[in-house]
């Protein structure tokens, strides 16, 4: 028709939607998740070790790395190639679980590399929440009072960091920046106590003075609190690993109810209890 001219030609198709099978598909795909989660957690179980071996190892052999920014040659090196130490091999830019050449291996979820980035980055904020909520601080020795203050330095230090590392959109390797900043953290001396008389002037004397040296200073070592971060985050990972192990037998009903739904099976209606009226 006249009417028609000009106008784009076009066909209507009818699709129906069925939720249940949009279900199966979510739950496939929870399930992939969850099992590529468990087997990353149990790999970031086993990364403590491995970045103190790399950190001691580079220590021995004085490695640098030059030192990266946006600015530059186009190659993310500063022109004037200033060094930065390295501390250890950042375990979370290397790992891999899908190898190509495995042909009877599932190909892996299309985040892949950001959802391992993710759980690397809140099983080592976890880690670090667990420490600072403890009661007796982070305990890097017998002292009490050190690993009060152990827990107060890690406190601030997280804190400082929390936008820059945790929160928002970040670069890949956050968690092990945060790790390898605690461990380049040079170690604190400060002193435990002061003596002071009634007046809140400090007292002379030969007996005060060697009251005061023989008590031995307060002592925080960023890199025995980066040690224990790390077993922490250790021992989070492997429980968040029995948990991520559980997700498909917690799809059993859901799928139950699903195959009822697409075979047109009724659902059973729990069974009445009549109570005849000399019971009642």
């Amino acid at each position: 028709t006249p009417a028609a001219l000009g106008k784009r030609m076009y066909s209507e198709i009818d699709i129906d939607i069925e939720p249940a099978r949009l279900c199966a598909r979510i739950i496939s795909v929870r399930e992939q998740i969850a099992g590529e989660m468990a087997g990353d957690l149990k790999s970031i179980a086993n990364m403590g070790q491995l970045i103190f071996n790399s950190y001691m190892k580079n220590t021995k052999e004085r490695r640098d790395t030059k030192k990266k920014t946006t600015e530059g040659n186009g190659l993310g090196l500063v022109d004037d190639d200033e060094p930065k130490p390295l501390g250890f091999d950042h375990p979370s830019s290397m790992y891999m679980t899908f190898d190509p050449r495995d042909d009877t291996e599932f190909a892996p979820s299309p985040l892949r590399k950001g959802n391992f980035d993710l759980l690397y980055n809140l099983v080592t904020q976890a880690a670090v929440i667990k420490l600072l909520e403890s009661e007796d601080g982070v305990v890097v020795g017998e002292d009490v009072v050190q690993n009060r203050a152990s827990q107060l330095f890690l406190s601030k230090f997280y804190k400082d960091r929390l936008l820059t590392h945790f929160v928002g959109s970040q670069w890949y390797g956050k968690g092990d920046d945060f790790i390898e900043e605690l461990m380049f953290g040079s170690p604190i001396m400060m002193s435990r106590n002061q003596d002071k008389d009634d007046d809140g002037s400090e007292e002379e004397g030969g007996i005060e003075e060697s009251k005061i040296s023989s008590t031995p200073p307060l002592e925080i070592e960023p890199m025995r609190i980066a040690e224990q971060v790390l077993l922490k985050r250790d021992k989070l990972a492997l429980e968040w690993m029995e948990i991520m192990e559980t997700a498909p037998s917690e799809h059993t009903d859901i799928r139950k109810s699903q195959l009822d739904r697409l075979t047109g099976v009724a659902k059973a209606e729990p069974a009445k209890v009549v109570l005849e009226e000399d019971f009642q």
